[in-house]
């Protein structure tokens, strides 16, 4: 059937669960497509692999049929090993890292671990950060189209006060490309919950949350960097406006490196917090801060954003009391200049409790994912749910105003 671009996409069959097992919680997920659509979901688990929590994944085929079991990400499972982040390049091969407590040699530390695109490890897990000392966590993970691949994390009193930001690139075959370094320039107070992302090429930016930089509580700022690690110009501020507080930003690449950055802000927006961002293009000029969610009443947080190749974005968010019970997760996509396509939309069909805390992975045509935790759908505490689209619909159904 013929098909045509939809503003809102094409819900692609209905929400769908992820986790197969269900006991306890499965929270804090993380997706990557590929270029061709398959994609793959991670996520932790508390108690599955018999000691506090666990990394667990599951692969889909392009189609959104589960390819194998879901599976153990971590090899070593004493403590706890939680916060995972995944990137795919193009052929669907994939890197998952996370934090690790206790493994080495005491606190926390960032391991990562190789997959071929049919789910097969590559070689053993395997440590990203260098510096040992006291506590790296919270680390982000993008890859080029040819599988090279940087993770960036928190590191906690390691070349300043408080949190700093480090990152570490890899050769698609998991070699390292130099040593880790520091990605912020500002080191006074705590730059925090960083993000990367890369276009095709391989250039990466990434960004993060520093506190008091702009001249009032935290705000977001960022560093472009090229394919070799070389920084692309300083670093710099990427909300415009800086009253209070601009938090949890995340980053996303087309092909030609032109990037997004979306971010909550508390008060912007006149209640509580909504979700804001930044369009720059791939020279690193920005192109006029704007507000996302059109629902502004109580709290608008937590965003994700996904581009497609040619540019093309869609950004999701919880939404409080927005659906008409506690919590759920909305949208909005947009074109490749920042004008949006249709009018924001309610991703989760399962309204009942609180759906929360979404990302959303796109593939190079933009088509996307998008997965959330949501409370006792599964029968048990939380659990991993997803919802995939297409951003075509078919023409007839656009003929009679279906979209």
């Amino acid at each position: 059937m013929p098909r045509a671009a939809a503003a809102q996409g094409d819900p692609l069959g209905p929400e769908f669960r992820v986790n197969s097992y269900t006991t306890s919680y499965q929270f804090d997920q993380s997706v990557a497509s590929s270029s061709l659509g398959d994609f793959v979901v991670v996520w932790t688990s508390v108690n599955q692999d018999g000691s506090l929590r666990g990394v667990f994944g599951q692969r889909y085929a392009i189609s959104g049929t589960p390819l194998g079991p879901e599976f153990r990400v971590n090899t070593y499972t004493p403590f706890s090993q939680d916060g995972a982040s995944v990137a795919t390049d193009s052929a669907g091969n994939f890197v998952v890292v996370w934090r690790s407590g206790g493994q080495y040699p005491f606190d926390s530390d960032v391991f990562g671990q190789r997959y071929a695109s049919s789910g097969s490890p590559l070689g053993p897990e395997f440590r990203v950060n260098t510096s040992t000392a006291s506590t790296q966590y919270q680390p982000s993970v993008a890859a080029s189209a040819a599988g090279n691949f940087i993770v960036v994390w928190n590191s906690f009193d390691q070349g300043g006060s408080g949190l700093n930001v480090f990152g570490q690139r890899y050769a698609a075959a998991g070699t390292p490309l130099g040593p880790e370094f520091r990605v912020n320039t500002f080191t006074t107070g705590h730059q925090g919950s960083p993000a990367v992302a890369c276009d095709t090429a391989g250039s990466f930016v990434v960004t993060w949350p520093s506190y008091g930089q702009d001249g009032s509580l935290w705000g977001v700022f960022g560093q472009r960097y090229a394919s070799s690690g070389t920084p692309l110009g300083p670093e710099f501020r990427v909300n415009a406006y800086t009253t209070g507080t601009q938090h949890f930003p995340t980053v996303a690449l087309d092909s030609s490196g032109n990037f997004v950055v979306v971010w909550h802000g508390y008060m912007q927006d006149g209640s509580a917090t909504g979700i804001f961002g930044q369009r720059f293009t791939n020279a690193g000029m920005p192109l006029g801060e704007f507000r996302v969610n059109t629902y502004t009443p109580n709290y608008q947080f937590f965003p994700s954003v996904a581009a497609d190749a040619a540019g093309d974005f869609v950004v999701v968010w919880a939404s409080d009391d927005q659906k008409g019970s506690t919590q759920g997760i909305f949208g909005q996509r947009y074109d490749a200049v920042g004008a949006p396509l249709g009018a924001e939309f309610r991703v989760n069909t399962f309204t009942a409790y609180h759906q929360g805390f979404p990302a959303v992975s796109a593939d190079s045509s933009g088509d996307f994912v998008v997965v959330w935790t949501s409370d006792v759908q599964d029968g048990s505490y939380t659990g991993v749910y997803g919802q995939r689209y297409s951003q075509m619909v078919p023409v007839e159904l656009m003929q009679f105003g279906i979209e």
